[in-house]
């Protein structure tokens, strides 16, 4: 998945990086653009935020395709299915073991590794099946807790991008105060500080979402966890319990 969304990423930058050569003339100095237009318009700020916008573009984008995908896939509804378990008990009491361990094998959730883990133990004691259970759950819990700290990672780096280009737009512009003996040493400074203030709007407006759909995805990650103790607990009980007679 990581490859194609790469791929994408390129092709977008492509794309707006041939949309901006047919907007802007070859070969025109950045202060010659701003001096020339009255009103900053969408391919003005691409090319005056630089490398570092663009940097942040290309992780706005694999984080939009990365939310997307957790929000489908990361649900109790999928994680926890109520079937699964319906059908799991209704094999376990008629005492079809190896049919149940078989179905959870075939499917790829939380719950059915988990009810795998415990139906591998079965006919043993109870701390046995527990332990089982258990490890196989907070394996399953890390992983899941691992595909949502994607979000978190680029809701932390999108600000220090951002922050890393308004120091760079800085330097530039107090450069241009302290070295460049022109008459247009305000346009440069003007274009170094207006670098330096897009790409923080940059960084902020991808960090802000990036970090609330993590904290909406951990409550949901809490949730399956917690409903998959809840079952796995009843499980143990029914596998000690044994087929109804």
């Amino acid at each position: 998945m990581l490859k194609h969304v790469c791929l994408t990423v390129l092709v977008f930058l492509g794309i707006c990086g041939l949309t901006w050569a047919q907007e802007v003339p070859a070969g025109a100095p950045a202060a010659e653009v701003i001096h020339t237009t009255q009103q900053i318009t969408l391919m003005m700020m691409f090319q005056q935020g630089g490398v570092i916008l663009w940097v942040i573009m290309g992780l706005g984008f694999i984080g939009i395709v990365l939310a997307l995908y957790l929000l489908i896939t990361v649900t109790p509804r999928r994680e926890v299915p109520a079937a699964l378990v319906k059908r799991a008990v209704a094999q376990v009491k008629a005492g079809e073991i190896q049919g149940a361990y078989h179905m959870c094998l075939e499917r790829d959730n939380i719950m059915a590794r988990v009810l795998a883990a415990g139906l591998k133990k079965s006919g043993h004691d109870r701390y046995v099946i527990q332990e089982a259970m258990e490890s196989e759950g907070e394996r399953s819990a890390a992983a899941l807790w691992q595909r949502i700290s994607y979000l978190n990672n680029i809701g932390t780096l999108a600000p220090l991008l951002g922050l890393l280009g308004t120091v760079w737009g800085m330097m530039g512009a107090f450069g241009a105060i302290a070295l460049d003996a022109a008459q247009v040493k305000g346009i440069t400074m003007a274009y170094s500080v207006s670098q330096a203030m897009i790409t923080t709007a940059a960084g902020l407006v991808l960090a802000i979402p990036a970090m609330g759909i993590y904290y909406y995805l951990r409550g949901r990650v809490i949730r399956i966890i917690a409903d998959v103790e809840e079952q796995a607990s009843i499980f143990v009980e029914l596998l000690l319990e044994g087929p109804e007679k």
